[in-house]
């Protein structure tokens, strides 16, 4: 019984909320920053990365099918799908410092033609169980319990005199 109220004690829930095109983005000559799909997701839609997952399946009513992967563009580098949290930026930090083939990889950037490279975006919400606040005696109502046992037995023994 105690496993099963365990197991029961939080539930996931993820909603689906939106989507981005990889090509959204900023345009990559203006050094923007590198984004792995689950910070753009919070950047678009609030909230921390944390709160997300994204998936390049298009099923918006199923939470069964995300991918936990994303659409990206990398620096000199054709449009790829590579997992949620995936993020390349050589330093100096920035999309298009220092340059060069595989130097940088982001979920939202505009470089090259990704048009219809769209990651859609679940916000995942863990809902606790309902919790229910159960009393208990802490030390100095043991000690008053006591207290007030003892005077009782000192009262009944009195009368018995």
């Amino acid at each position: 019984m105690a496993v099963f109220l365990a197991a029961a004690g939080t539930a996931s829930a993820q909603t689906y909320v939106g989507s981005f095109n990889v090509q959204d983005g900023p345009l990559w000559t203006t050094n923007p920053p590198v984004y792995s799909a689950l910070e753009a997701a919070a950047l678009l839609f609030g909230g921390s990365p944390t709160d997300y997952a994204v998936s390049v399946d298009p099923n918006t009513t199923n939470p069964a099918t995300i991918t936990h992967t994303a659409h990206y563009d990398g620096w000199g580098e054709n449009c790829a799908i590579y997992p949620e949290t995936e993020r390349v930026d050589d330093a100096p930090a920035g999309y298009n410092d220092p340059g060069g083939s595989g130097t940088a990889r982001s979920a939202y950037v505009n470089d090259h033609q990704c048009s219809g490279q769209i990651n859609y975006v679940w916000r995942l919400a863990a809902q606790p169980a309902a919790t229910v606040a159960v009393p208990t005696m802490g030390e100095w109502g043991l000690a008053l319990l006591a207290s007030l046992a003892a005077l009782a037995g000192l009262l009944q023994l009195r009368r018995r005199r």
